[in-house]
């Protein structure tokens, strides 16, 4: 699923506290579209088709946002703002060394605003506070702006997800950061925070700063592992609500990952979650569209009903996989027509005519371009015929490393549920593209269709890597698990720690400057790639002295700490089935 990344809360820090032990552990349907305005359009037959076939799954319509504060942030918001109309283009700067330089011989500090196409509260910073006459003044005298998609930043993305978006960073001209704000900040806020870092009082500019760590070298005992997975597993059952379902209370969303878990352990035969995940996937229906299908980010409270609406591609992949998942165990069509929902949406709206996968869709309308500002509270709750009289919300038509290589995955697993071949022909023809136009010289893989990128991402790689693992999986042709191979070689090569353990972000990016000069491990793309390098061992056969189980078992040592995984709070579903599906593919020590 990937993180949930918009105005956000972070994740919940309850649960149960880890148990005394010694060791690291103590420190713890391709015949009915036609194109219509650049999207295709379905035919009234197939509009009726999903309409029944949501209804089936249990989705509501949309609920009206209950007002409240947009959390952690300084003014009251409600969620169908209408500010966030675009204004005149801004002089943005690019976010890399020559700004920083630039910086440095001006004495100024730079502000990055890390923001996406997709993102509401995004827009609503922008034509609010950047337009702001006293905000202007004070960035045009002390200070550069920079602006970053995230979607096309994963090192950005990955190193401020816990502070947005949008994510506001600010640092000194060497690359220092200054200080690090959560969410929608009001001018007048955010004016005080530029006056407090140009003419600090004491201590004001908080400098952080970050150091590599290495946590020790060879892999960890396998009782050891064992009870780190069951301290996760007590941890992520406190996060469970018994009422609403779904992991978490104050934030409803779609946890994939939690689900995949839960569902993997149902088929080995646990009745408790089996019950919790099916209770959990049928209400989280309710953040599906009930026009188009397609799952909406996550409910801004308490319950199901309070949605924010921007599409992303990790979340329909996790979904699909989901429910794909869940018809497989169960046979109980109600499954099925959800996943069928799902994809009818992602091959509408997120998928380009070369069989690639798109990444995003915009909560609003005519957040971009001119056109009659509609937040997606409004918006979505119109009918076809009304949604397109006005227009479609922004599709990025970026095709991303790390989300074809999810929704391809998801696919296989639809296609092995169903037995339906057009699902793996379509992951088949989306794997075969993305090779063809992300594919380096290095063996890795682009974040974007760009053969000469300087730096390759560990989030494409291991996500792509275990597409091709789960394709060589659903066909058994050897072409795939010969890609995979490739792609783990990269890995190895040019991302492994062959100190500490686990794999860097991204590869060596010479003209990083500051707190981007050091390189990090981020645990999520750590856990995707011990869960590839997994797949990848058990099918070209286990050695104990194999470069990938020792590459398995050191990840899991540099990253299964219990600060680690506390910090993940309820999104650690993922780590409990990579330590499921390694099980006896990891050297021992």
């Amino acid at each position: 699923m990937g993180r949930i990344r918009g105005g956000r809360t972070s994740p919940a820090r309850g649960g149960r506290n880890w148990p005394g032990r010694s060791g690291v552990v103590s420190r713890m349907k391709g015949e009915f579209l036609r194109e219509s305005r650049g999207v295709r359009r379905l035919s009234p037959l197939v509009l009726v088709l999903m309409a029944l076939a949501l209804a089936a799954c249990g989705t509501a319509a949309p609920g009206v946002p209950a007002r409240g504060a947009l959390p952690e942030s300084p003014v009251e918001a409600v969620q169908n703002d209408t500010r966030g109309a675009p204004g005149a283009s801004l002089p943005w700067a690019p976010f890399d060394a020559a700004t920083f330089a630039k910086a440095r011989a001006e004495h100024r500090f730079v502000v990055l605003d890390g923001a996406a196409e997709w993102c509401h509260w995004c827009h609503v910073m922008e034509a609010v506070t950047y337009h702001d006459a006293t905000v202007r003044s004070l960035l045009d005298a002390r200070f550069i702006a920079a602006k970053v998609d995230i979607d096309a930043r994963p090192d950005i993305e990955e190193r401020y997800a816990e502070y947005g978006w949008p994510a506001t960073v600010i640092f000194s001209p060497e690359g220092e950061e200054l200080g690090k704000y959560r969410g929608f900040i009001a001018p007048e806020a955010f004016a005080d925070i530029l006056r407090q870092v140009v003419e600090p009082k004491g201590d004001a500019r908080a400098r952080a700063s970050e150091a590599a760590i290495t946590r020790g070298s060879g892999p960890l005992p396998e009782d050891e592992i064992a009870w780190i997975a069951r301290a996760t597993e007590l941890a992520l059952a406190d996060f469970y609500d018994e009422d609403a379902g779904g992991w978490g209370h104050a934030q409803k969303a779609a946890m994939a990952m939690d689900n995949a878990w839960a569902l993997e352990r149902a088929r080995a035969g646990d009745d408790d979650l089996k019950a919790r995940v099916l209770f959990t996937l049928d209400a989280q229906s309710k953040l599906f569209d009930p026009v188009w299908g397609g799952v909406y980010q996550y409910s801004a409270a308490s319950d199901w009903n309070h949605p924010h609406f921007e599409k992303l591609m990790t979340f329909q992949a996790g979904a699909l996989d989901n429910y794909a998942d869940a018809y497989a165990l169960t046979h109980d069509p109600k499954w099925l027509t959800c996943a069928v929902a799902l994809r009818s949406y992602i091959d509408q709206f997120l998928t380009s005519p070369d069989g690639g996968f798109y990444a995003t869709q915009d909560a609003d309308l005519h957040a971009h371009e001119p056109g009659r500002f509609l937040t997606g509270h409004e918006y979505y709750a119109l009918d076809d015929a009304h949604r397109r009289a006005l227009g479609v919300p922004r599709v990025d038509a970026h095709e991303y490393g790390k989300e074809n290589g999810l929704a391809i995955a998801a696919y296989v697993t639809l296609a092995k549920a169903t037995g339906d071949a057009t699902a793996l022909a379509a992951a088949e023809r989306a794997a075969r593209r993305a090779l063809a136009t992300h594919g380096t010289a290095r063996g890795g893989i682009a974040h974007d269709a760009d053969a000469k990128a300087a730096t390759l991402h560990l989030a494409d790689n291991a996500a792509f890597g275990f597409a091709l693992m789960r394709l060589y999986e659903g066909t058994g042709e050897h072409a795939w698990l010969e890609a995979a191979a490739k792609l783990a070689d990269f890995m190895m090569r040019d991302l492994l720690d062959p100190v500490g353990g686990g794999f860097f972000g991204s590869t060596v990016d010479p003209d990083a400057v500051g707190v981007f000069a050091v390189r990090r491990k981020p645990f999520e793309e750590n856990v995707m790639a011990i869960r590839f390098l997994g797949r990848l061992a058990r099918a070209t056969g286990a050695h104990a002295d194999a470069p990938y189980e020792t590459a398995i078992a050191n990840a899991l040592r540099a990253i299964a700490t219990p600060d680690a995984i506390r910090a993940r709070g309820r999104m650690i579903g993922d780590f409990l089935q990579a330590l499921d599906e390694t099980r006896g593919v990891r050297a021992a020590p």
